[in-house]
C-alpha cells in the first residue's frame, strides 16, 4: 500500500527501490555536490579504453592458462579489488574526517550515509543471490523435498508435488538468484567507478583512493603472472597503462577541482589560512555552467 505522496508506509519496497537506484548508478547526489561532466566523461572514456584494450589482448594473444582458470582468476581479482577498495576507502575517510576541524567533521560524518547505502545494497544483493541460489540447488538436489519417498507413492503423488515446485517455487528462487546477481554486479561496478560514493563525503576523496586501488591491483596482477602469452614489449605497457592513466586522471581531476571550483585540501579540512587584515575574504564558490 502506497500513500498519495508516493511513500510506502510499510517500508516493503523502500529497500528494493534504493537497491535498484544504487545498482543502476542512478543514486541522487547530495545537495550542492559537484559533478563535473568533463571529469565524468574522461573517467568513462578511460574505462571504455581499458575494456577495449583488454578485449584486444584476449583476442590477439592466447591465454596463459585455461578459460576456467582465467575466469576464476578474474573473480578472485574482483573480490581482492573490492576488499582493497573497502580498506582504502575506510582509511581515507577516517584520516580525512579526523584531520578536519570539528564543525566540518560533523558534516562529513552525516555524509557517510551515501557510502553506507551502497554497501547495504551490495550486502542485500549478495544475500538475495546466495539465498536464492542455495535454495534452488537444494531443491533440485532433493535435499528439501524427499523425491524418492514421493515416487514410491505413485505418479499422481509425484505430479502433485512437482507442479507447485515447477510453477511457483523454482521461478521465485531463479528470479531471486538472477536479481541478486545483477544487483551485485551493478553495485560492484558502481562501487569501483564511484569509490563507494566517497564523492558524497567530499569531491576530492575519489581522486585520492582511485590510484591506490589500481596500483594495488597492478601489484596483484604481477604476482599472479600474466593472463595472456604476450611479448614483454606489449604486456608491460598494457599492465602499466591502467595505473598510470588513472593516476594522471586523478591528478588532473584534483587540479581541475582546484582551479575551476576553488577546492583545496586545506579548505576541505577547514584549515585554510585566515585572510590578511584589511583584505576582503574570497567570494564563496558558485556553480559555473559547463563549457
Amino acid at each position: 500500500m502506497v500513500n498519495s505522496d508516493g511513500r510506502d508506509p510499510t517500508g516493503m519496497f523502500r529497500t528494493a527501490r534504493e537497491l535498484l537506484e544504487i545498482g543502476a548508478n542512478a543514486a541522487a547526489p547530495r545537495p550542492g555536490q559537484i559533478r563535473d561532466r568533463v571529469i565524468g566523461r574522461l573517467q568513462s572514456g578511460r574505462t571504455l579504453a581499458g575494456l577495449a584494450a583488454t578485449g584486444w589482448m584476449l583476442v590477439s594473444y592466447p591465454l596463459a592458462e585455461g578459460r576456467g582458470e582465467f575466469v576464476l582468476g578474474k573473480l578472485v581479482d574482483l573480490v581482492a579489488g573490492f576488499g582493497i577498495l573497502c580498506v582504502a576507502g575506510l582509511v581515507a575517510v577516517t584520516v580525512f574526517i579526523t584531520a578536519s576541524r570539528p564543525p566540518l567533521r560533523r558534516v562529513y560524518l552525516r555524509r557517510l550515509k551515501a557510502p553506507g547505502e551502497t554497501l547495504r545494497a551490495l550486502l542485500i544483493g549478495s544475500a538475495m543471490a546466495w539465498g536464492g541460489g542455495t535454495l534452488l540447488a537444494k531443491l533440485l538436489g532433493g535435499e528439501i523435498v524427499p523425491w524418492s519417498r514421493i515416487h514410491s507413492h505413485g505418479i499422481l503423488a509425484t505430479v502433485a508435488a512437482s507442479v507447485p515446485l515447477v510453477v511457483l517455487v523454482l521461478p521465485v528462487c531463479l528470479v531471486f538468484t538472477l536479481m541478486g546477481a545483477v544487483f551485485v554486479l551493478s553495485c560492484v561496478w558502481y562501487s569501483f567507478n564511484s569509490c563507494f560514493r566517497l564523492g558524497d563525503v567530499h569531491e576530492l576523496l575519489p581522486a585520492l583512493v582511485s590510484p591506490v586501488l589500481v596500483w594495488a591491483l597492478f601489484v596483484l596482477s604481477c604476482l599472479d603472472g600474466p593472463d595472456v602469452a604476450a611479448p614483454p614489449l606489449v604486456l608491460y605497457p598494457f599492465l602499466l597503462g591502467g595505473p598510470l592513466s588513472v593516476t594522471a586522471l586523478s591528478a588532473w581531476e584534483i587540479r581541475r577541482l582546484n582551479r575551476r571550483y576553488g577546492m583545496t585540501f586545506t579548505s576541505a579540512l577547514g584549515r585554510a589560512p585566515e585572510p590578511e587584515p584589511g583584505r576582503a575574504p574570497e567570494p564563496e564558490w558558485e556553480p559555473q555552467p559547463e563549457p
